[in-house]
């Protein structure tokens, strides 16, 4: 008898609940329940030794994890979520940013991702300056810090709802890849991009 593979590398999605997308609930829903996912602070003015453009480097690096290893969308903005609200209730310093952000992006795949990030690929990533060891101890602090509060709501889950519900929504297929990258890219900070993509000076 032979058995032959037939999986395919795509990600396979799940068929569309248009009952979801008919709800007028569903919108004020997720922007209710955002707001308990949100920094409790601005977090500069509790970090002593992290700076915004530190943060910008971090999650840069970070999306560009999340392209090179073609993670689904919602991983990033799910990462730099837990990322805000872990600076917001505890001091680090600098030098631990980019741990954090690997942790978070670990979390993150695990949740949301077919194919999660693995501890060995993530230290790769980070030239080897963080260990195993480091983020493997550093998923407990982030889980405890976010008291296992992790089904956040992030920009990338409302943009189904808003391009099922506009009537020119399903025209090109580029409309939501376009979304999505437009979301990762807000997560990142990254103002000069932003204005590009959305035409802005």
């Amino acid at each position: 008898m032979e058995i032959t593979c037939i999986e395919n590398a795509a990600v396979l999605h799940a068929e569309k609940d248009m009952n979801i997308f008919r709800d007028e609930r569903v919108i004020p829903s997720l922007k209710e329940r955002e707001l308990t996912y949100l920094p409790h602070c601005n977090y500069f003015e509790l970090q002593d030794d992290i700076q915004p453009y530190m943060r910008k480097v971090v999650t840069m690096w970070m999306l560009e994890v999340c392209e090179e290893q073609k993670c689904e969308d919602a991983v990033l903005p799910l990462a730099v979520n837990f990322m805000d609200r872990f600076l917001s209730v505890c001091v680090i310093k600098r030098q631990q940013l980019q741990l954090l952000g690997a942790t978070c992006l670990l979390i993150a795949s695990k949740l949301r991702s077919a194919n999660r990030l693995g501890i060995e690929l993530l230290c790769t990533y980070t030239d080897n300056s963080v260990s195993y060891e480091h983020i493997f101890s550093w998923e407990l602090l982030v889980l405890s810090k976010l008291q296992w509060n992790l089904c956040a709501i992030t920009g990338y889950d409302y943009v189904d709802q808003i391009i099922e519900r506009c009537p020119w929504g399903n025209e090109s297929s580029l409309l939501r890849r376009h979304s999505n990258t437009l979301v990762s890219i807000c997560y990142t900070g990254n103002d000069d991009e932003i204005a590009f993509l959305t035409g802005g000076a």
